[in-house]
């Protein structure tokens, strides 16, 4: 259970980051303030989302971390472009209640992490399962401590 948990969060990762394009897509936007014309000095600009990742950038990031093969990546590739397709048209279903929408999510995420863990080696899904601090796989991890050193 704890690998299935350890992948969910790895894979998950990669694909929130991918799938957050339908989620924009989605959300209404408003029209942006001029400060010079409103007479107000600017608070606080808006934090900004990365972009998402091109299937291109996660077939590297995938492939850089859990070291695909060839033919791997040529398996891994249509799982996740599928499985952007779906979650682009599961965001895009308004007609559908956002519990529903959200249960559907994590159906489709189980999918596929178990098609993905059948195309990767055990050292493979070590990797994937390996604690990343960020949650997605390959994230540095923060510097080590140096070990603190006995007073005199």
């Amino acid at each position: 259970m704890k690998r299935i948990n350890s992948l969910s969060v790895a894979l998950g990762g990669i694909l929130f980051m991918g799938m957050s394009v339908g989620v924009v897509a989605q959300t209404p936007s408003s029209p942006v303030q001029n400060p010079s014309s409103s007479g107000q000095a600017p608070s606080q600009s808006m934090p900004q989302r990365p972009a998402p990742m091109t299937m291109d950038e996660r077939m590297a990031r995938l492939t850089q971390v859990l070291n695909l093969t060839a033919a791997q990546q040529q398996q891994i590739r249509p799982i996740l472009e599928d499985a952007q397709a779906k979650m682009q048209a599961l965001a895009a279903d308004n007609a559908t209640p956002m519990t529903d929408r959200q249960a559907k999510a994590e159906t489709l995420r189980q999918s596929i992490r178990t098609q993905i863990d059948a195309v990767l080696t055990p050292e493979q899904r070590q990797k994937a399962m390996a604690p990343h601090p960020t949650g997605a796989p390959g994230s540095s991890a923060p510097p080590a401590q140096p070990p603190a050193q006995p007073q005199p």
